[in-house]
């Protein structure tokens, strides 16, 4: 609070002379002294001598990022772990996995995740795949794992595996790089090689076949626990084909054998119809068997996609066989996620599309949980996103961060965040005041355009903005008071709409976006 309020004067210009239409704030008033009212009162006196008619809403976010400070510093709520916890309530073992690379990117995205995972209560396993680090990145990944990844949770874990993002040709010479190789061939390997998973050797099946294997991205947030059950429909939107309601009385209840799981993507088969199919499975493949409505109902999948491990191996081991030649014909994004669809399809595993697992795109009309999130009013919408509860407003899985949020001049892109945010020395990002969705009806971008967002997108947008840059913030602070003491540096003052990336960062996120626009324009 002393904090605050030294912000506070200093924002306005109490140290300055100021015109005949104000002063400034009393000299007497010193920034330690005073409890909540005398801080009441010195906001007061502020707003009547600001200079210039200083606006009341800087002095709002002076306090709010007051208030947060204090919040951040304080252990209170911190969450805790449960050790034995490694079943849900129906008694299902859960093991959660995500591919990265070794690269910084992607390091912080996997502290965030795993704490997320740990603020949540998701119960089970959760093993970061690191694939094709060097043996010093190995070295320094595996030391900064045990220094502050073990500590949150004896469940967390990370698997590491050669480097697999080699373009290959018929020769094996290799031309080019696509980094999504990694997930398949990461998640296969951890599969037969990983702590605890392996497979018999006298039957080449898995060791332990019916635990329940979750595969996610890097840049996902857990807001609640992804279980194993799927009975209540509260908890659920089902994927539907459009124009169609869900086919309620046919969807699986349950992961289990035979029954994978998968979040829709709005791609509908253009995993098959943008691939000469054939000429990958071969012309008796049961992935051209099925009908157009069958193949859109139950393989436009994705990330989080849920199956028991022995059904998780067989589209793997699929998976890997038919994603090169895949992206051979198909060099894009996603040619990684058609190479699952088609592996899926080929080995007779169609999946329960939920669109409730996960919300990224703010402009989708269906296939993600946003109907769950347009119902929460717009004057809670981000102090509810900041500590989401499912008790009250039925709430999504993930959030899946992959595209730009932003509610007035507060924005985040996860190319724009410092790769050092969890370390002692970086401050934290500015976060949105709680009724950011009923103050503000625009975004403003990193380039500085104002964007008018109508009633439902403003929503969305503070939804994920301010549920994403809380969790930023509280991991750091939970890094800081674990791990620096006195060299914590508590400033609140990141913000995404920013200038700072590089040309390289600006030139990868507008390919990713451009390809994902492209992908939504193809569908409709």
């Amino acid at each position: 609070v002393r904090r605050g309020v030294w912000e506070l004067k200093q924002l306005l210009g109490a140290n300055k002379s100021t015109s005949s239409k104000g002063g400034s704030i009393r000299g007497g008033d010193t920034a330690g002294d005073g409890d909540g009212d005398g801080i009441k009162s010195r906001v007061d006196r502020a707003l009547l001598d600001a200079a210039h008619g200083q606006r009341k809403e800087a002095v709002d976010a002076a306090l709010h990022a007051a208030s947060a400070a204090s919040a951040y510093r304080s252990s209170a709520g911190e969450p805790t772990d449960d050790p034995t916890r490694l079943t849900d309530h129906l008694g299902s073992r859960l093991h959660v996995v995500f591919s990265t690379d070794c690269g910084t990117f992607q390091h912080w995205q996997s502290y965030l995740l795993f704490y997320s995972a740990l603020r949540a209560g998701q119960p089970g396993r959760v093993t970061r795949i690191a694939s094709g680090c060097e043996d010093a990145e190995e070295a320094e990944a595996q030391r900064w794992f045990e220094e502050h990844v073990r500590p949150m949770s004896a469940r967390f874990g990370v698997h590491f595996t050669p480097h697999f993002s080699k373009v290959k040709d018929e020769n094996g010479e290799e031309h080019g790089d696509y980094k999504f190789f990694n997930k398949p061939f990461g998640l296969r390997h951890w599969l037969e090689h990983g702590e605890g998973m392996g497979l018999d050797e006298s039957t080449g099946q898995m060791r332990d076949e019916d635990v329940v294997v979750i595969l996610i991205d890097p840049d996902m947030l857990f807001l609640r626990p992804i279980t194993s059950d799927y009975s209540n429909d509260r908890d659920v939107v089902l994927g539907a084909l459009p124009g169609k309601d869900a086919a309620k009385g046919n969807r699986y209840m349950k992961v289990e054998k035979g029954k994978p799981f998968g979040q829709t993507y709005g791609f509908g088969n253009q995993w098959r119809n943008n691939v000469d199919v054939s000429k990958i499975v071969g012309d008796d493949s049961p992935a051209l068997k099925v009908s157009d409505e069958f193949a859109r109902l139950h393989y436009p999948v994705g990330p989080p996609y849920l199956a028991v491990a022995s059904d998780m191996h067989t589209i793997a081991v699929g998976w890997t066989d038919v994603v090169p030649d895949v992206h051979k014909q198909y060099p894009n994004l996603l040619a990684e996620m058609f190479g699952f669809c088609l592996a899926a399809a080929h080995n007779e595993l169609p999946h329960q599309r939920l669109d409730s697992l996960m919300v990224s795109a703010v402009d989708m009309n269906g296939g993600e949980g946003w109907e769950m999130v347009d119902k929460i009013p717009a004057e809670e919408v981000c102090g509810f996103a900041a500590h989401a509860d499912h008790s009250k407003y039925a709430i999504p899985n993930v959030v899946h961060f992959c595209q730009r949020y932003g509610t007035g001049k507060y924005f985040f892109a996860k190319r724009k965040v410092p790769h050092d945010i969890f370390t002692c020395e970086s401050p934290l990002m500015l976060l949105p005041p709680p009724d950011s969705a009923a103050k503000y009806d625009y975004r403003i971008s990193p380039d500085g355009k104002k964007q008018e967002l109508d009633p439902v997108r403003k929503i969305r947008e503070a939804f994920a903005a301010c549920s994403v840059i809380q969790a930023v913030n509280e991991a750091s602070a939970y890094f800081k008071r674990k791990h620096c003491g006195d060299k914590a540096n508590w400033d609140i003052k990141l913000n995404g709409s920013d200038k700072g990336m590089t040309q390289a960062e600006i030139d990868a996120e507008e390919e990713e976006l451009r390809q994902r626009d492209q992908l939504k324009s193809e569908t409709r």
